[in-house]
């Protein structure tokens, strides 16, 4: 990467010449770089941890649903927060906590179908889902369809992996051991205060 100072003779240049350079500031200086196409590969790998993502990715949508008793987001997003380092924001500190362990796909089946297989609370997993206006992901740009019930239970996963706290400490129980009351109050935490 070249640095440059008062490129084609201006004091900022900023996009693409042709097909063959970019102009951009880059830590407060102008720069240019060869222009590479952007690729997006649809190996199957990479379809399947973009699922997951977007999976995250609406667990956190579902938890922006405006609450009039906090303007700072639910009980979820406060206690999300709480948590999240200083350097991270919520929502990708949420996105990592809950891909560690997740980005195998294996180990991903493994944890999801362990926290929503229990014959007792698969209807309750998948009305909180439906409440939370969760939907299956599917699509050219999935690899497999995730129905809402396991990007809720992923959304319990994340919260259970960044040990948020609430008044009745939910989340220190592994979401595979969660019986009906406690994820009726999960799902109450997307969108109401502790």
């Amino acid at each position: 990467m070249a640095i440059v100072k008062g490129p084609l003779f201006s004091m900022e240049a900023r996009g693409k010449i042709a097909d063959c350079m970019v102009h951009f500031p880059w830590k407060g200086r102008a720069v240019v770089r060869r222009w590479l196409k952007p690729t997006n590969p649809r190996a199957s790998g990479q379809q399947l941890i973009r699922q997951k993502l977007a999976t995250l990715g609406k667990a956190a949508g579902a938890m922006t649903t405006p609450c009039t008793a906090l303007p700072n987001g639910c009980a979820n997003i406060v206690a999300i927060k709480a948590l999240t380092p200083a350097a991270q924001i919520w929502n990708a500190y949420l996105v990592k906590k809950g891909m560690e362990n997740m980005k195998l796909d294996a180990s991903y089946v493994a944890e999801i179908s362990a926290i929503v297989s229990s014959a007792d609370v698969i209807d309750v997993w998948a009305q909180c889902a439906t409440e939370l206006g969760f939907a299956d992901l599917t699509g050219d740009q999935y690899a497999t369809t995730i129905p809402a019930v396991d990007q809720l239970a992923m959304a319990a996963w994340a919260a259970y992996k960044m040990e948020l706290s609430d008044a009745t400490n939910i989340y220190s129980v592994h979401p595979c051991n969660w019986v009906t009351d406690v994820i009726s109050q999960f799902a109450t935490n997307f969108t109401e205060v502790y």
